[in-house]
């Protein structure tokens, strides 16, 4: 069978013209957050497509404009749906304990190990893409968990703090984790933190951080101190 044969007998070739944005769009991920941006080819994502080269211009102008798509289609709505797992009635631990859940499952998918990278190492070579990147996904990410910040000082529940310095250490604390717990991590398999025990050890180091102090019983007056 010849290879021109075999490609128009394959599937991928077959799906609907309103499919084949999504299809790139789910290629361009893997293959960015596989090479970066400077190593990523349009050949390459075409083929995980299923689709030629030719048709990738045809709805992504340039390998910029789909990097932003990526952003706009694929991480960002992660970030999003952040909003829907907070409870909005619940105290603020677990307002918190539920936002590190949503981060972890999100930052534990097959991909985002290599986005992370690409995001820490790769992106201040592209401005633009850099500025788009953190208004479209930093900003609202950054907002959600300084709100749960906010209300749990504000109830009492947690300490004072700054709350963009706390959601600055926390984000680093994920996202590390995320390095160093993935397939590319520096140290070998055998000293590398246990995967499934990495969000429990996450959530119990930051609410002990930011639990606010309890309140001392003050003494009746008269009565001997301790």
């Amino acid at each position: 069978m010849s290879s021109a044969h075999a490609t128009s007998h394959d599937p991928r070739w077959r799906r609907l013209p309103e499919e084949r944005p999504q299809q790139i769009l789910d290629a361009a991920l893997s293959v960015f957050s596989e090479h970066g941006i400077d190593a990523a080819k349009l050949e390459e994502i075409a083929a995980r497509a299923g689709v030629s080269k030719g048709t990738i211009y045809l709805y992504f102008p340039s390998k910029e404009e789909l990097f932003r798509e990526v952003v706009r289609q694929r991480v960002g709505p992660a970030i999003a749906n952040a909003d829907q797992a907070i409870a909005s009635d619940g105290s603020a631990e677990d307002q918190l304990r539920s936002y590190l859940a949503h981060q972890w499952e999100c930052l534990g998918l097959e991909d985002s190990e290599g986005w992370i990278r690409l995001v820490v190492l790769e992106l201040h070579k592209y401005p633009d893409l850099a500025a788009f990147h953190w208004e479209e996904i930093v900003v609202r990410s950054n907002r959600i968990l300084g709100d749960i910040i906010r209300r749990g000082i504000a109830s009492g529940e947690f300490r004072p703090t700054d709350p963009q310095a706390t959601v600055q250490m926390i984000k680093a604390l994920i996202l590390m984790h995320v390095l160093w717990t993935g397939p590319r991590a520096p140290a070998p398999v055998q000293h590398r933190p246990a995967p499934g025990n990495v969000l429990a050890n996450i959530t119990d180091f930051v609410l002990h951080a930011l639990r606010a102090a309890p309140q001392r019983a003050v003494p009746a007056s008269g009565a001997p101190h301790a």
